[in-house]
């Protein structure tokens, strides 16, 4: 077993702005199977991925964290509406078209593989990470919308992956800061498997969780189990596709090589993201030298990753797509899902304001001049609306705008305790008032409950201004909450 053998294994992270390029491409030399980039103007992508391919003697696989469109990652290039708006709309025709923009962007930018779709499910309010990354908290939906999404992208030349196997949806807590326990009960865990039970047949990869699921392993995360991934899902779900690790330098596994080690010998194909490549390399070399790396099962885990290559051949020969990144196509699809995304929170309670309205405008916490909502006051104030900062006590109309969005390693999401106490403080001295949430579904559990609550599960500006319509009567929201609004506190 070669050196180079062992190295195809290996992913390393490329961060635009930190990681150097003449390292990379020393890490090309080595052998490694691929990159996952992050960050980037659209021409370091391109550029970067140009070069590395160029320099490998093997198909190198470029893979990106673009749930949302490379433009979550990439300047230049589209960001798009969160899954859960979609899961509100329950649209596979947007699902799909979602995938679409998301794959051709992604070829243009020379990414071969798109780590999405999420299909935890959002059944934990307090979840410190999935929240609105997750199509909802049911698993039929989610699992008919993400096999539109897949559609989406393969049509377009993209890779899929799900994750994060066996589901994070229930975690109490971000493994990028620690190892968390699903502590659900055999039901549960069934309800988590669902998503990837319906799609083991179509996905191009699993991406497998730092996650304790006690009901398969009560001794291993998943993503270094063998009952997890070899006995679970490739076993009993029947999936015979690439597993990845999500990334080994978060805080749920132990540092250096041992976890991707682990991992392989788990069943993982791909171990993604080590703090330092070349030790896990070593760390692979020396299990091999110990007989506990086999050859033959390198041999088949290299063999899944040129399975995925020879699917990108048709598209990696035709000509790279000119233009389309930010093209006016794709700038277009979130002002035009935006009506059959959003969705009333508090159901039969509903609000609309007038033209002349004098409306306050409160983000708790936040000065005027650190509004995260411009979009949004700014067409109030086009269809109307006189906006002004929200005065306490007067008794004027309420419009609050809140923006809780996950954020890797931040530990929390939704709202602090000081933000909840301001919303109550501002609603109970308020007349009609409307919460509109551009995140998060699960902050509308307030005491003081105002009169309306509106869900745009996004802060796009199309989104923003969707929702400004919608209170002004002027759009009808279509969506459906596709999780069940209220407090973030733990439900048992």
């Amino acid at each position: 077993m070669t050196p180079a053998a062992l190295a195809r294994l290996v992913f390393p992270a490329f961060r635009f702005g930190e990681s150097s390029l003449d390292e990379a491409l020393r890490l090309v030399e080595l052998g490694v199977g691929g990159f996952c980039f992050y960050g980037g103007s659209a021409e370091e992508v391109v550029e970067a991925s140009r070069l590395l391919k160029a320099a490998s003697r093997t198909p190198l696989l470029i893979a990106a964290d673009y749930e949302n469109g490379a433009g979550q990652a990439v300047r230049g290039a589209t960001e798009l509406p969160s899954n859960m708006a979609i899961g509100a709309s329950g649209s596979e025709a947007l699902a799909r078209r979602k995938g679409e923009i998301t794959a051709l962007e992604a070829a243009a930018l020379g990414v071969d593989w798109v780590f999405a779709p999420v299909v935890d499910l959002a059944s934990r309010p307090g979840n410190p990470i999935v929240n609105v990354r997750a199509y909802g908290a049911d698993p039929a939906l989610t699992a008919r919308l993400a096999e539109a999404y897949i559609s989406g992208l393969n049509s377009q030349g993209a890779l899929s992956c799900l994750k994060h196997f066996p589901g994070h949806g229930r975690a109490a807590a971000d493994s990028h800061l620690s190892l968390p326990e699903l502590d659900g009960n055999a039901a549960d865990l069934e309800a988590d498997l669902k998503p990837f039970a319906a799609l083991a047949r179509r996905a191009d990869a699993v991406m497998a969780g730092h996650l304790l699921a006690p009901a398969l392993d009560g001794t291993a995360p998943a993503s270094l189990s063998k009952a997890a991934l070899t006995g679970a899902l490739r076993g009993r779900l029947g999936f015979h596709g690439l597993i990845v690790t999500d990334a080994l330098n978060m805080k749920a596994v132990p540092a250096g090589g041992e976890a991707g080690v682990r991992a392989f010998l788990a069943g993982a194909d791909a171990l993604l993201y080590p703090e330092d490549p070349y030790a896990l390399h070593a760390a692979l070399a020396r299990a091999a030298n110990d007989g506990l790396v086999r050859a033959t099962d390198v041999a088949l885990a290299v063999s899944r990753q040129e399975a995925l290559a020879r699917k990108l051949s048709p598209f990696r020969a035709a000509p790279r797509p000119a233009g389309v990144l930010r093209c006016a196509e794709h700038l277009a699809f979130s002002a035009e899902a935006a009506p059959a995304c959003l969705a009333w929170a508090l159901p039969g309670r509903e609000v609309s304001f007038r033209p002349g309205d004098i409306v306050g405008y409160l983000e708790p916490l936040t000065a005027a001049g650190n509004w995260r909502g411009e979009a949004f006051v700014s067409e109030l104030t086009r269809l109307g609306a006189r906006v002004e900062p929200y005065q306490p006590g007067c008794g004027m109309r309420l419009a609050a705008a809140v923006f809780p969005l996950p954020r890797a390693g931040s530990g929390s999401v939704n709202l602090s305790p000081e933000q909840k106490a301001a919303l109550e403080a501002a609603v109970k001295g308020a007349g009609p008032s409307a919460l509109v949430s551009f995140g998060s579904p699960f902050v509308f559990g307030l005491e003081n409950s105002p009169t309306a609550g509106l869900c745009a599960f996004c802060a796009l500006e199309d989104f923003q201004r969707a929702a400004a319509r919608a209170l002004m009567g002027q759009l009808k929201p279509g969506g459906v909450m596709p999780a069940a609004a209220g407090a973030a506190e733990e439900r048992k």
